[in-house]
This record gives structure tokens, sequence and C-alpha cells, in this order.
């Protein structure tokens, strides 16, 4: 005879998954600043002849 086996349901480790977005969206933050701070100080100057 066999016995039913069963596991208990666990949930995932949702603290490496917060922290891999955060550094992720962090990091497309900084990178889209990084562009309009280039367009901002180099390509404005540019083309109105400051």
């Amino acid at each position: 005879m066999t016995e039913p086996h069963s596991h208990e349901p666990t949930e995932p480790d949702r603290g490496s998954l917060t922290g891999f977005a955060a550094i992720k969206y962090t990091a497309i933050v900084i990178i889209v600043l990084a562009i309009l701070a280039f367009i901002a100080f180099y390509l404005i100057p540019t083309f109105t002849g400051d």
C-alpha cells in the first residue's frame, strides 16, 4: 500500500527578485538621465549657437 504524498507549496523568495528589479530600473533611470544631460549640454547649444 502506498500513502498519498504531497508537499506544502512554498512561496518563492521575493527578495532577490525585488533587488534585481530595483537594480535594473535604477540603471535604466541613470542611462536616461545621462542621455538627457548629453542632449541638454551638447546638442541644444550646438543648434542654438550658444
